[in-house]
């Protein structure tokens, strides 16, 4: 019962209206198909050889529902551990199931009416009347006092521990009632918790009191109670396997005449029909309550769970062996800085997980060189754990951008990193630069679903990815072993570049330090004239290195700090690394790279605010030395490529064994580790790969044994991009 009110509390009723018409077509039709088949294949006539099941023609039909009906309860579970609630596939597959609920929901109202009937017309009359009062305490009782404690509670706050007392009283007094009414004290539970507004604080809140004790104990109990009632050894074979068998091949055929249908590909068509046939915690429940009632014997109960487990066997795993999310991230065409148009609009995806990563993000975005002639489109995309909810939630803000909504008070977090945006865009002339803000609530497993789905409808060119490691202003790194996760699978599968920033100034400095002050409203107007920095980004300055050792992520690195180059504020030092005349090369690779760096040679000729500068290096402790003098030379942002497989000087298998986060790469990891006390930014670029077939990123499948929590160790004093005048070094 409580594992049912959790469901309940996580669930999000208004999924199915969000969703569209694929959920609830399929979900209709893969409970309508198998739901005329198995009411078919058992009829009384049909069933007359089972001597233990009642012949009833109201439970023979709730028995052919109960084999037709794919649970949200059972599907959110099976989707989350295979990381796939993200995916398109398991957005569908969770509006349809939910559909199926709605329609269970309605037959049991109608069954227990049904079977009270049978007693006496009044019987029926009551039991209607009780179901109604159940429901109207629920919606106009138990709900109002849910919206009143949440309205009670402060943000960031948690809920009192009396409030989560009564509700969890409440719970057993509701299936307490359900049971007496002569309904399966389930339902009563999960109506309760879908009352219950999902996710912080209340929804979180019971989640994280009694979600240990029920899943770590009260579950394996119940299902090991379960196993006790089965026999499998007294098992006979007659009419229900045909039955059952009749309920999985409507609902294969049912899901995927829909699907194919609504144009869903074949395979991703098989794959969801057969998620769609998973069977699970509710159906334990429904079958205990037909034993515990007397409609069905030990011999039926125990063939209806042996047979929910093979079929949950057999078809969980190929439905996820056949249904791959990244196809759908495999791009074709080039989207990258270095393939871009020098007047084409530059799309960037910038993820933020807090307020910690908005004055970093929004200086690099700053000196990306945003004109009316070159724009820049931002798709911001908050990153939220998800907490006391099944479904994970995808919302696209509309916000006003004018001054006087962005002055007013935050009410919450995001709405303080929205403006901060908001602001950046209104600082610039009109069309230089456009927000589109976006939040995704879901688990860090599957985050990089939305993540690269996003990239692929705004057709993004670059990704930007803050690092999974935090400089603390008291020194030592914080570290998140759920960011990592997000940043190494969208490298593996990013359908666009990707920049990894580490941000040495993390956690140091407020969203003022970017920002100078409020906005007035005379802002709206000024970003409509034609002038160009003075109006928007006054006393930026930037010095920016570009490391570029060769390859196709360093000359993207490469055509970024070209496009920085660009702005009046931000200088540009080039280093080209050249190996020793001893050292041979590819050659292949080495006329791209010469081709690459004429032009920005040509480039830096007619321009004051950038210069290449060659070094001739042996081996790594010379490219160490000339890393570390970047510190002397006062630079603000390095950009290096993420991967240098071909480049002779550095063998990976002699630096594999001390790299902390091998998936940035030799010079990233070396740029980004503890133990690299220098005090600029750094940006590690990964260009996308051709065909849409990533190459595979060096250590990305490796397991990181980490745990969130603080390193101790110095670092250098915090300091970060200046956006006074006349500043181009660090301020202190």
């Amino acid at each position: 019962m409580y594992v049912i009110f959790l469901i309940g509390v996580r669930m999000d009723p208004t999924l199915v209206v969000h969703s569209g018409r694929k959920g609830v077509v399929i979900g209709l039709s893969g409970f309508l198909l198998p739901l005329a088949m198995t009411a078919a294949g058992s009829s009384s006539e049909a069933m007359a050889t089972e001597r233990d099941v009642s012949m009833r023609p109201t439970f023979l039909f709730a028995l052919a529902t109960s084999l037709s009906v794919t649970s949200f309860a059972v599907l959110s579970p099976i989707l989350s551990e295979l990381n796939l609630l993200n995916s398109d596939l398991g957005r569908i597959a969770m509006s349809a199931s939910m559909t199926t609920d709605g329609i269970a929901w309605i037959i049991m109202v109608v069954y227990i009416l049904a079977e009270a009937f049978l007693v006496s017309p009044a019987t029926s009359i009551w039991a209607f009347f009780s179901v109604a009062v159940l429901a109207v305490f629920i919606l106009f009782a138990v709900r109002p006092i849910a919206l009143r404690v949440i309205e009670r509670t402060p943000p960031g706050k948690p809920v009192e521990e009396t409030y989560v007392f009564v509700f969890l009283l409440i719970v057993l007094l509701v299936g307490l009632y359900s049971d007496i009414i002569g309904a399966n004290s389930f339902h009563g539970a999960l109506m309760l918790g879908l009352a219950i507004p999902d996710g912080p604080p209340l929804g979180t809140a019971l989640g994280e009191k009694i979600e240990a004790m029920v899943s770590g104990l009260i579950l394996p109990l119940y299902y090991a109670m379960t196993g006790l009632s089965t026999d499998m050894w007294r098992m006979h074979w007659g009419r229900l396997q045909l039955i059952v068998f009749l309920g999985w091949v409507g609902k294969l055929v049912g899901v995927m005449v829909s699907s194919l249908y609504l144009e869903i590909p074949l395979r991703d068509a098989v794959s969801l029909s057969l998620f769609m046939n998973s069977k699970g915690i509710v159906e334990v429940i429904t079958f205990n309550f037909f034993l515990t009632n007397k409609l069905i014997g030990k011999n039926t109960f125990s063939i209806l769970i042996c047979l929910s487990v093979v079929i949950t066997a057999m078809s969980v795993p190929v439905a996820g062996w056949l249904y791959d999310p990244a196809r759908r991230y495999a791009v074709y065409k080039r989207r990258t800085v270095q393939h871009l148009k020098a007047d084409a609009d530059l799309r960037i995806l910038a993820c933020i997980h807090d307020d910690s990563h908005v004055p970093g993000t929004l200086a690099v975005l700053e000196a990306s060189n945003a004109t009316s002639q070159t724009p820049v489109s931002i798709y911001l995309l908050q990153l939220v754990e998800i907490a006391g909810r099944s479904a994970p939630v995808f919302i696209p803000h509309k916000l006003r951008r004018d001054a006087s909504r962005i002055n007013a008070p935050p009410s919450t977090d995001s709405d303080r990193i929205i403006n901060a945006f908001f602001q950046h865009e209104l600082r610039h002339p009109e069309g230089a630069v456009a927000v589109y803000p976006f939040t995704t609530i879901s688990p860090y497993s599957s985050m990089h679903d939305e993540v690269c789905r996003l990239a692929v409808e705004k057709r993004t060119s670059l990704i930007i990815l803050h690092y999974h490691k935090r400089h603390m202003l008291a020194g030592g790194m914080r570290a998140s072993v759920g960011l990592r996760v997000v940043n190494r699978k969208v490298l593996e599968v990013a359908p666009c570049s990707v920049a990894v920033f580490v941000d040495r100034n993390a956690g140091s400095v407020g969203l003022s330090t970017f920002i100078p002050g409020p906005l007035q409203d005379q802002s709206t107007s000024s970003r409509r004239s034609n002038g160009g920095y003075a109006a928007s980004s006054p006393g930026f300055r930037a010095a920016v290195a570009a490391l570029f050792f060769g390859g196709g992520d360093d000359r993207e690195a490469l055509a970024y700090a070209a496009r920085m180059a660009r702005h009046p504020g931000v200088t540009v030092g080039v280093m080209r690394f050249l190996p020793a005349r001893r050292i041979k090369d590819d050659p292949t690779d080495r006329r791209i790279d010469n081709r690459a760096i004429e032009e920005v040679k040509a480039l830096a000729s007619r321009s004051r605010n950038m210069k290449v500068k060659e070094e001739l290096v042996g081996d790594m402790e010379r490219i160490v030395q000339v890393l570390r003098g970047l510190d002397e030379a006062g630079y603000d942002l390095v950009l290096v490529g993420m991967r240098h497989r071909w480049y002779p000087v550095m063998p990976a298998n002699g630096l594999s064994e001390w790299s902390e986060c091998p998936e940035l790469g030799v010079i990233g990891d070396l740029l980004a580790s503890s133990d690299f006390d220098t005090p600029y930014s750094v940006l590690i670029m990964k260009q996308q790969d051709q065909g849409g077939l990533n190459a595979a990123v060096p250590g990305a499948q490796d397991v990181w044994h980490g745990n969130d929590g603080d390193a101790t160790g110095a670092v250098a004093p915090p300091r970060t991009m200046s956006t006074g005048p006349g500043s181009s070094r660090f301020k202190q």
